[in-house]
């Protein structure tokens, strides 16, 4: 069985490498030693991010930046699992983010504003935005790709009429809100020791993680929601409910999105205040994340740091080697092109195999 898994997870291995070789020659025409280039990434992705900086201040860095790509990816994960794309994983983590930071700012007591209830008030948020997308698709049959897609914008628009109204904080002229009630923030982890923002939303990633993973294994409904994705009609015949199933794994999946845009805003990630590019576009990449863990729990969480690793490591670049942070996206994008093109190199090892 684990040379099973081993072998699954070999297509995403050797794009790594393949990624990893075709960067390393680009640095090469720079006049960089690929090696070495490599060998400072790592080091500035788990250990220091410059010689002056803390013990493991690198680790953090990176462990900060994955965390919202496990809760995006692990998003992905939950749609693919029933037979769904779902691209609306920025819009979804916006939801959470601003639900979260509205209710933060509204009670700012320990009573109805404290971090539990403004995390639930994030994961209703998110598991009705993308329950939308869910209902479209179950009861009318609209792709849920465009859905999603439109649904991303929508959300925008109401993050930008928001900032710029009721979050808007009066007392700046940027565009943010004002600060979450104390009450409302996640802890940090080692912040004296590593001088970074990591906080307890990797935790409760990891824990995440491990729940989705027990979910899919031992749950009736994570069943239904596997069998779905392998045949709505067989699994209608066998007595479930395809539509019922595919709102669940939406709402479900939108939930994990709003969970990781709520850590955004309560982690400290822009000083607890919600802007207008606080959530990037973890979104969008949560799907490269969830590609490349092959919709395995354990394998996004790994892959997800292995991400921010490549972004913390090609900050350092720039800065030593004065290359320019591109090669990063390139590694990235090929990355998820060779992934993609995995029936290719089952192919090449079948054809091994049978020789």
């Amino acid at each position: 069985m684990i040379k099973n898994k081993i072998r699954d997870f070999l297509p995403s291995i050797i794009a790594v490498l393949i990624a990893l070789v075709i960067g390393g020659i680009i640095m090469i025409t720079k006049g960089v030693n690929p090696f070495m280039a490599y060998i400072d990434m790592m080091r500035a992705a788990f250990y220091q991010a410059s010689p002056r900086s803390p013990f493991f201040s690198g680790l953090a860095k990176t462990l900060f930046i994955a965390t919202p790509l496990i809760f995006s990816a692990l998003a992905a994960m939950v749609a693919f699992k029933a037979g769904l794309f779902n691209i609306g994983m920025q819009g979804q983590m916006i939801a959470g983010g601003l639900a979260a930071t509205f209710w933060a700012i509204t009670f700012k007591n320990y009573v109805f504003g404290n971090i539990f209830i403004v995390i639930i008030v994030a994961v209703i948020a998110g598991f009705l935005w993308a329950g939308i997308a869910g209902l479209l698709r179950a009861k009318f049959g609209v792709n849920e790709v465009i859905s999603t897609i439109m649904l991303n914008y929508i959300m925008i628009e109401i993050q930008n009429f928001m900032l710029n109204g009721i979050l808007k904080d009066p007392t700046t002229q940027n565009t943010q809100s004002p600060r979450v009630f104390e009450g409302a923030r996640l802890p940090l982890l080692f912040a004296k020791v590593t001088k970074q923002n990591l906080n307890f939303g990797f935790i409760i990633a990891v824990l995440l993680t491990i729940g989705l993973f027990f979910f899919f294994k031992y749950f009736k409904k994570g069943y239904e929601i596997k069998a779905v994705g392998q045949s709505d009609t067989v699994s209608e015949n066998a007595g479930i409910n395809p539509k019922y199933i595919m709102f669940l794994a939406m709402g479900i999946a939108g939930a994990c999105a709003g969970l990781g845009g709520a850590e955004r805003v309560l982690g400290g990630a822009s000083e607890y205040t919600y802007t207008e590019l606080i959530m990037g576009d973890y979104g969008f990449t949560g799907l490269a994340v969830a590609l490349l863990g092959k919709n395995n729990p354990f394998g996004i969480l790994v892959a997800a740091i292995f991400y921010a690793a490549l972004e913390v490591g090609g900050q350092m670049l720039q800065q030593r080697y004065q290359i320019d942070k591109d090669i990063v996206f390139i590694v990235q994008a090929l990355i998820i092109i060779f992934v993609a093109s995995e029936n290719l190199f089952k192919f090449m090892l079948n054809k091994k195999k049978a020789a």
